[in-house]
């Protein structure tokens, strides 16, 4: 693959710009960007320059802009995405340059998540809401602006610059799997199996009482058990899930079981020899670095590796304070970032990208992977049924896949169980496969 260094000229090279500018030209295949604040060294490049600022240059690519990237902290903007001929973007610009909008600045706004610094009410598990989002309000929850803003950039570089080509992005596909109750019935202690006995009595579930004891004392299966098909599914598909572990234990909104339990223990280790792995930080750690670094080091106690990757339970996630207590405690990739209401994009991106810390006004190394749908939202919040699912879904896989984007997806080992709200599911998932590794 050819590469093709680009001058990026601006009066001012603040980290705000240097992070949003690296971050939309490394989804254009092949470009490395160089920095430089003197506008004579712009004037004679040999190389292809974008001119930052508000006076034209002959021969670059002018953008103008709106100043956001100048700016430190956070303050009340009012973002109303406006349609253009090629898109939909944020920060028209004011004046005639080659975008027609602060492609950087909007870049910034969106992977920064500025607007979640802003005041805002929390759900009631403290989550930033769907319907808060810029995006929701102007329904572009399905867009992944960013990834489409970089085309943008693409096509205007290649349109200046003849003898500049990039290639097309790759799609990628990341199947994740959360495992918050590995188990229906089994592994979970005599209390617990005596209270969900007496809870199936009291409630008149005579069905889940039979299976519950037949798992337990008759060798039954225990429907949450799918690992084997979960495992077969992606093997025979030749894509690698990767499988995130509560090591918490039981709580009101943490239903695992023990992390010393023998059994667990035993498939922690199965799984993470093979597969992809990462922490499930229970929901009681949201905010206590001390509780997640106790919880990454029993699983580094059972996987002899302490884990890099973490996906919080409940999707329990804050900025700038989960970003830094990940960062704090050795995590490097987090697959948190999504919506628990709506599917989409919550960053306006299908790219991983690095977090920047707004209170800091710095890049900092923890990479995020944004994901774009979990089974419970299709189920439990969007209230689709299996074909109206599986219709959806295929929608955002060809999204991702139009701009070479990176498919993260978010289901559980009991959405593969086929019992109860999830009764012929298991297609759904069969069917988001075949379309993403087609």
């Amino acid at each position: 693959m050819s590469r093709h260094k680009i001058l990026f000229y601006s009066p001012s090279i603040t980290p705000r710009l240097r992070y949003a500018s690296t971050q939309l030209i490394s989804m254009l295949p092949g470009a490395e960007v160089v920095f430089s604040s003197e506008r004579e060294e712009a004037l004679s490049a040999s190389i292809p320059v974008i001119n930052y600022s508000p006076s034209g240059m002959p021969g670059a690519l002018n953008i103008i802009p709106n100043g956001l990237l100048e700016e430190e902290g956070v303050r009340e903007i009012d973002v109303k995405p406006l349609k253009i001929e090629s898109g939909n973007v944020l920060f028209r610009s004011k004046g005639s340059d080659d975008t027609g909008f602060d492609i950087f600045a909007a870049s910034f706004y969106m992977l920064s998540r500025y607007e979640e610094y802003m005041p805002h009410r929390k759900d009631i598990h403290g989550r930033f809401p769907w319907k808060n989002s810029m995006v929701s309000r102007f329904g572009l929850t399905g867009e992944p602006l960013v990834d489409q803003w970089a085309g943008i950039l693409r096509k205007a570089l290649v349109k200046k610059y003849n003898a500049v080509t990039f290639p097309e992005r790759e799609f990628r596909f990341i199947p994740t799997i959360d495992l918050d109750v590995p188990w229906a019935y089994k592994n979970r202690g005599i209390w617990r199996t005596l209270g969900g006995f007496a809870r199936s009595a009291v409630t008149g579930s005579i069905e889940e009482m039979k299976m519950r004891y037949r798992v337990l004392f008759r060798g039954a299966d225990d429907p949450f058990d799918t690992y084997a098909i979960i495992t077969d599914l992606h093997r025979k598909c030749g894509v690698a899930p990767v499988f995130f572990f509560s090591a918490g234990g039981y709580g009101t909104y943490d239903k695992s079981v023990s992390p010393f339990n023998s059994e667990y223990r035993g498939l922690v280790r199965e799984l993470s020899d093979e597969f992809g792995w990462g922490i499930h930080p229970s929901y009681r750690s949201h905010g206590d670095q001390e509780q997640l670094k106790r919880e990454a080091d029993v699983l580094a106690g059972i996987t002899g590796r302490y884990p890099v990757r973490s996906r919080h339970h409940y999707l329990r996630f804050s900025f700038p304070g989960s970003c830094r207590m990940l960062e704090g405690a050795g995590i490097r990739e987090d697959y948190t970032l999504g919506w628990a209401e709506m599917t989409g994009f919550r960053a306006g991106t299908c790219t991983p990208f690095r977090f920047y810390d707004i209170g800091r006004e710095e890049a900092l190394n923890l990479e995020l992977y944004p994901f774009q749908v979990m089974d419970g939202t299709l189920c439990d919040y969007m209230k689709l049924d299996p074909e109206q699912a599986t219709a959806h879904v295929s929608e955002l896989v060809a999204k991702v896949r139009r701009v070479g984007g990176t498919l993260v997806t978010l289901w559980h080992n009991e959405s593969f169980s086929e019992t109860g709200r999830w009764k012929n599911w298991k297609n759904v998932y069969l069917e988001l496969i075949r379309e993403a590794t087609r």
